[in-house]
């Protein structure tokens, strides 16, 4: 509540002015009344006002005399409103000369003083602010000394109230998948001044790209729980306001407050792996990843393209986490894991849009979709992301021809002859034991899956052989990289080379 002082000296004034409104409702509360001049200077020390509300004519000391006495002799002075008759204008003139923030004619208006409490009150409470930032910059420009190591050039005057057991630096990232606005970061820290520095348990301050606080600890304990617990409540509020999120790292705590340069460090450290950190708390330890394994680009890509292929989202959300967990392991960063894959599953689009033509329509659209994950700044909301691309894609291609399992294989088979297909892959992407897998194509079809995969591969190289194709180019279109097992495979299924089955067509068609 900011403090009023009402000058008047006509009894029923004062009084009428005590009551005319419910000042606790606006903001305010009347500390005391003096009858002239000369009583409020006296009543000024011990009443502390905010505000005076004060008649411009009175015996003795007038209300000019007043406002000037107390503009000269207090810093910061109280606001002012005055108080005149009609025929008291020149005096209310000079009065607003003075920096009085507006005058009312007597009788006063209900209405009218309610209208000045308010103006009055953001006046206030916006001087407030200031006083309150002057103090806090003031603050957080030691704490910048502090933590760059230049804690040497800070005289022992300037800590003097720096008497906490023990300090820790909490940095801040705030993060949002779009641009965060300089004003939004400004209204944030603002926002956090108010709860660490106005309360005296922290002091809030700005280490680009990062806010950060100067906790002051009740003690070295390496994971206050409970401590970390409130300040996290604290920046998550700040931050809920303006629909922001962020991660937070703590360095530790250290006895000195010019040892603080030590719990930046180790913050700054911590920081480096946002990416990894999940919300929800105060990070004191480095990430833990899976032990490192091999990441084999080529393969992951084939498989995911295989299980988009059939149509089975829950093969492809598996290849996707078991391809990041991978990545996260080999120690590769956010930029190369996100580009990763990006070109894997761009790939991945562009054959499907050549292999399944329904998909082609979709395909552009999937494409931009998959762009924006860059805007992803957490690794496992990039991954929950990827996995829906990743099932609205099957979906799509899940519709297309039978059911059954074995049927989808076929139907695979006939459109991928030409890629490097193995019962093993294609058993993982069908969850399936690759045994199993086995003896459910052989009892379906009769052949053996790589038997059956030949068969194909020869009955499309005699459409390319019958169009007139290179033998070496028709070995390559339909998947045999080795020209010499073409031909073996050929004679096998054929009878004949694919020179002589060739020499034989073109015979064949000559009159």
């Amino acid at each position: 509540m900011y403090r009023v002082l009402i000058v008047d000296d006509e009894p029923l004034i004062r009084e009428g002015l005590k009551t005319i409104v419910d000042w606790e409702k606006h903001g305010f509360e009347v500390a005391a009344t003096a009858t002239d001049g000369m009583d409020a200077l006296q009543k000024l020390p011990d009443c502390k006002p905010d505000l005076m509300i004060v008649d411009i004519r009175m015996p003795g000391m007038d209300g000019i005399k007043l406002m000037r006495t107390i503009q000269g002799q207090y810093r910061p002075s109280p606001r002012f409103l005055i108080l005149s008759g009609y025929a008291d204008f020149d005096y209310a003139r000079a009065a607003l000369q003075m920096r009085a923030d507006g005058y009312m004619l007597k009788p006063v208006d209900e209405d009218e003083l309610i209208d000045h409490l308010a103006n009055l009150k953001q006046l206030l409470d916006e001087g407030k602010a200031a006083d309150r930032q002057s103090v806090g910059l003031r603050k957080e420009r030691i704490v910048q000394l502090l933590l760059t190591g230049e804690a040497n050039g800070i005289p022992d005057s300037d800590l003097a109230g720096w008497d906490w057991p023990a300090y820790e630096v909490v940095l801040v990232k705030l993060q949002n998948r779009t641009e965060i606005d300089a004003s939004v970061i400004a209204h944030i820290k603002s926002k956090l001044m108010e709860t660490f520095d106005a309360s005296g348990a922290g002091t809030v301050f700005s280490m680009d790209p990062f806010l950060g606080i100067l906790l002051g600890r009740a003690g070295i304990a390496a994971d206050d729980v409970r401590a970390h617990k409130t300040a996290y409540e604290g920046i998550a509020a700040a931050c809920r306001e303006y629909g922001v999120d962020f991660t937070a790292v703590s360095g530790g705590a250290v006895r000195d407050p010019r040892e603080t340069d030590r719990s930046y460090l180790r913050a700054l450290e911590l920081m480096a792996h946002r990416f990894i950190y999940e919300g929800g708390r105060i990070h004191v330890r480095e990430p833990q990843t899976e032990r490192e394994c091999g990441f084999d680009r080529a393969e992951t890509e084939e498989k995911i393209y295989l299980a988009l292929d059939l149509g089975n989202s829950e093969g492809v959300e598996a290849l996707i986490r078991e391809a990041g967990n991978a990545m996260l392991a080999s120690g590769m960063s956010e930029l190369d894991i996100k580009t990763a894959f990006v070109q894997m599953m761009t790939n991945v689009i562009g054959k499907l849009a050549q292999s399944r033509p329904e998909f082609r329509d979709k395909s552009e659209t999937f494409s931009t979709e998959l762009f924006d994950v860059y805007c992803e700044y957490r690794y496992y909301a990039l991954i929950e992301r990827l996995c829906a691309i990743g099932a609205a894609m099957a979906a799509k291609l899940d519709g297309y021809g039978t059911d059954k399992q074995i049927r989808k294989l076929l139907d695979l088979i006939h459109r991928n002859y030409h890629e490097n297909l193995k019962l093993e892959t294609l058993a993982e992407v069908f969850n399936y034991n690759s045994s199993y897998l086995g003896k459910l194509f052989k009892n379906t079809t009769g052949e053996h899956f790589n038997t059956y995969l030949d068969k194909v591969r020869i009955e499309k190289a005699k459409e390319f052989l019958d169009q007139g194709m290179k033998v070496y180019q028709v070995a390559e279109k339909v998947g045999y990289s080795n020209v010499d097992y073409f031909h073996s495979k050929f004679r096998k299924y054929v009878g004949t080379s694919p020179s002589a089955y060739r020499k034989q067509i073109t015979t064949v068609g000559d009159p």
